[in-house]
């Protein structure tokens, strides 16, 4: 406990939760302290109580609310003897996380946009370790793994994820795009094989 009071506590989460709505709706720079105090419901000067600005505030929410902890604990759970049984159980697992993730992704945006990826840094430093140690597991685990280095591999890996769920979150409204079960499953498989077929064996 950091020894704050009840009603301390309680306005600090009334301007997260009120900085979070405005930031999604428009954008950081397009947000100002006293429209996130307004909607909190106190004086702009309060704010400043709590937190030493704006961009302070952004950050919080990113460091806070982005699913890179969930991802990396159910990076940790997957379980599989091969690369392909390890590799599909990681993929529905981190899936399942980002599933749910849609507003706080929308955050990522938001850096990556208005801020060119300036805060990516902190988010780095935990998310790598617990990366690397699932590419290790990966190079441990039955099956032959082409000769790209771990990091390459970790940043495919993610990136299809990421993937996934920004076109989830895209065309979820559009009616012709259908979003099957089996989907993660041919995402999984297009990490591992790519997208061609196997040449057919000549004759011998």
């Amino acid at each position: 406990m950091d020894g704050s009071s009840p009603d301390a506590l309680d306005t600090r989460s009334r301007i997260r939760d009120a900085a979070l709505q405005l930031f999604l709706e428009q954008g950081y720079h397009g947000t100002s302290m006293r429209q996130i105090a307004r909607r909190a419901g106190v004086a702009p000067a309060a704010i400043y109580n709590h937190l030493p600005s704006k961009e302070a505030l952004f950050v919080e929410l990113l460091s806070d609310l982005l699913p890179h902890r969930a991802m990396l604990r159910a990076m940790a759970e997957a379980s599989g003897g091969s690369v392909e049984e390890l590799v599909g159980d990681a993929t529905r697992r981190v899936a399942e996380v980002l599933a749910v993730q849609d507003p706080n992704l929308r955050l990522m945006f938001i850096e990556l946009l208005e801020f060119q990826g300036r805060h990516a840094g902190f988010l780095a430093e935990e998310l790598l370790p617990g990366a690397l140690t699932f590419m290790r597991r990966l190079q441990q685990a039955k099956g032959r793994l082409r000769p790209y280095s771990p990091m390459i591999i970790a940043r495919a890996f993610f990136g299809l994820l990421m993937s996934y769920a920004v076109t989830v979150s895209f065309f979820r409204q559009v009616g012709m795009v259908e979003f099957r079960q089996d989907d993660l499953t041919d995402f999984g498989n297009i990490l591992l094989h790519g997208i061609l077929e196997p040449a057919p064996a000549g004759p011998r």
